[in-house]
């Protein structure tokens, strides 16, 4: 299959479903040879289940295209490792890694348990480290290689009822900053996409409980909301594992709808100068409220 990708081979993350299954049907069809990763848990990470990654591999394979499941625990350092072994002896190398996969906790920062905490930080931020410590040395090797992160506005917009989630998020986010820094130098660009909403198993509960509150059709509801659909995602995915996008790196990149937008690391903004040694409570109560703004 000739396309913008031939020739290469692309690791995906929960590519079973959602974003991560349309990530690997459009780059099987520009030409990547695709390992398709997906434990099969629910959104809350519970369960395994092999049918959505066969079944991804299976509709790439009818289509004429190279595929491979891996049905590993992204969150087990071994089980990355073997992922990453498992591409390289399929296809022969490992062009780009994406860290798609992730799971959710839904409840206020008191419901919160810390086996909900740690289950959700160890998917989506060790299971992305995981992942990028066994590639690299694949990728040093080639002299380049693409790594692509999935964070969400959901840890720089404060979204309630979602605190393991975003935190794990902004660990992703700096992942992929520090990724840049320590490995552009060696021909592996670091790039971050940011889905805004879209619809995944994490947010079909709201579109269809809100379709049924407002007797409207699901296709109203999200037009109203703005929710993406994951094929809207793959365009972007693909421009940057191919041979032009990897002189992008470095870059965090919202998609929402019709827009990609550029997210700024955070920078500093005003700030306050002492004088004296010390710093004076009774000033700082002061001068704080104005700093803010």
């Amino acid at each position: 299959m000739a396309g913008r990708l031939a020739g290469k081979t692309v690791a995906i993350t929960g590519a079973g479903r959602g974003i991560g299954r349309a990530y690997a049907l459009a780059m099987a069809a520009e030409g990547a040879a695709i390992l398709v990763s997906d434990l099969g848990v629910d959104a809350g990470g519970h369960g395994e289940n092999r049918s959505p990654a066969d079944e991804v591999v299976g509709e790439i394979r009818e289509s004429g295209g190279l595929a491979v499941a891996d049905y590993g625990d992204v969150s087990d350092f071994e089980a990355a490792g073997a992922l990453v072994e498992r591409a390289v002896e399929h296809f022969g190398g490992l062009d780009s890694l994406i860290n798609n996969a992730a799971v959710d906790y839904r409840g206020l920062l008191e419901e919160h348990a810390p086996a909900d905490w740690d289950r959700v930080m160890a998917v989506n931020a060790r299971g992305s480290f995981n992942c990028v410590r066994h590639a690299v040395p694949v990728m040093r090797r080639r002299g380049r290689g693409t790594i692509l992160n999935t964070t969400s506005g959901a840890f720089w917009e404060g979204t309630e009822g979602v605190a393991a989630y975003s935190a794990s998020k902004a660990a992703v986010f700096a992942l992929t900053l520090t990724q840049h820094t320590e490995l552009r130098k060696y021909g592996i660009a670091s790039n971050c996409i940011a889905p805004n909403a879209t619809r995944t198993r994490m947010v079909d509960n709201w579109i269809e409980e809100l379709s049924k509150s407002t007797q409207r059709a699901e296709a109203e509801v999200m037009a109203e909301w703005g929710i993406q659909t994951p094929a809207n995602l793959a365009p972007l995915a693909i421009a940057l594992c191919s041979d032009a996008g990897q002189q992008i790196s470095g870059h965090i990149f919202e998609v929402w709808e019709n827009r990609i937008s550029i997210v700024q690391p955070p920078q500093r903004g005003a700030s306050l100068e002492r004088d004296g040694d010390t710093w004076d409570p009774e000033r700082l109560a002061e001068a704080l409220p104005k700093l803010v703004g």
